[in-house]
């Protein structure tokens, strides 16, 4: 399966080799990623799954506009490391896309954000 996402994918194992399932799975897995990074052609995605002993440690992080989202799971299997982190990085997304959209934030890179002007403590009285 090729990585067709608009995503960067760089998948790593520390003392575990990444299988060719996994690796599929995990791209697989990531598009759900896309819509919430579709503007920003410079997002990054790091999967990196860690053995250590019989456990596995996976780590998700996504790096967009400066801002890194982060998730990890630990489990003794790797795919249910997976589908635990995947849910948890979508949530730290949306908290984030909501509270810029409360504050008044663009959320899109083609608005451009715009501050409120300050109010003058000057009185109106006539």
């Amino acid at each position: 399966m090729k990585n067709e996402s608009a995503l960067s994918i760089e998948i790593f194992g520390k003392n575990y080799t990444v299988s060719d399932g996994l690796t599929n799975m995990t791209l697989k897995k990531c598009s759900k990623l896309d819509n919430y990074f579709k503007d920003d052609e410079n997002a990054k995605v790091n999967f990196t799954v860690t053995l250590e002993g019989d456990t596995y440690t996976t780590d998700l992080v996504v790096s967009s506009r400066g801002i890194t989202y982060r998730a990890t799971a630990v489990s003794d299997s790797p795919y249910t490391n997976l589908d635990l982190v995947i849910p948890k990085l979508l949530g730290q997304v949306r908290k984030q896309k909501d509270i810029w959209e409360r504050r008044g934030i663009a959320v899109d890179k083609k608005k451009a954000y715009k501050p409120e002007p300050a109010s003058s403590n000057e009185d109106t009285r006539e």
